[in-house]
């Protein structure tokens, strides 16, 4: 009996210690309100939008318990991931994730992609070295090369380019909530603030 009211208690003081937490993010501090929403893709659901490049070692620290996150959204909370292009050598990158994604591989290749750069020493940028990448998860070299300049992937670089302006970030990792509320890991400060701010503006986007 000692042993179960033990961890009532202890269960309790946890619940208490995560409310006074949220309830002391602050707009401004923790994370930033937009002027100007931006719409998302399903009004229906809360969409929580990642904000990455993959040559970014922020970017490829956060990966793994970001992953480890979204597994615990309830089915109501849609996440998105955008690669953002502030630079030359963003662009290639950013294509390959659309690539991917168009071609149905990115679950495959998301992680491969922040290792290759991250832990093999490979700048894959030069269209070659990109499709030779692709071949070994499967891809058809000609499909890659058409897709890597074509409409849809042209597309949706115009589209995330748009986005990001909308929101205003300069740099990454960044995470929008609902299209109205932007923060990052050390504006929440660290990682594990990070997910805690993150909850907090889910649960506010669902009040509103």
């Amino acid at each position: 009996m000692m042993r179960w009211a033990s961890k009532l208690l202890l269960g309790a003081a946890l619940l208490l210690n995560q409310a006074c937490a949220q309830e002391g993010f602050q707009d401004g501090v923790h994370y930033q309100t937009l002027s100007n929403p931006v719409m998302t893709a399903d009004p229906s659901k809360i969409e929580v939008t990642e904000l990455f490049w993959y040559g970014c070692p922020h970017c490829d620290a956060l990966d793994p318990s970001l992953k480890a996150w979204v597994k615990t959204l309830p089915e109501d909370v849609n996440f998105v991931a955008m690669p953002v292009v502030f630079g030359r050598s963003w662009e290639m990158h950013a294509r390959m994730f659309w690539v991917a994604k168009n071609l149905g591989l990115l679950e495959q290749m998301h992680e491969p992609i922040f290792n290759a750069l991250h832990r093999e020493g490979r700048a894959l940028q030069s269209e070659s070295d990109v499709v030779s990448f692709f071949e070994q998860f499967g891809a058809d070299p000609s499909v890659v090369q058409r897709e890597l300049r074509g409409f849809a992937t042209e597309s949706a670089l115009r589209l995330a380019d748009a986005r990001v302006r909308a929101y205003g970030i300069s740099g990454v990792p960044a995470l929008v909530v609902n299209g109205t509320y932007v923060t990052s890991v050390s504006q929440a400060g660290g990682e594990a603030a990070l997910f805690e701010v993150l909850n907090h503006l889910i649960e506010k986007s669902r009040t509103q």
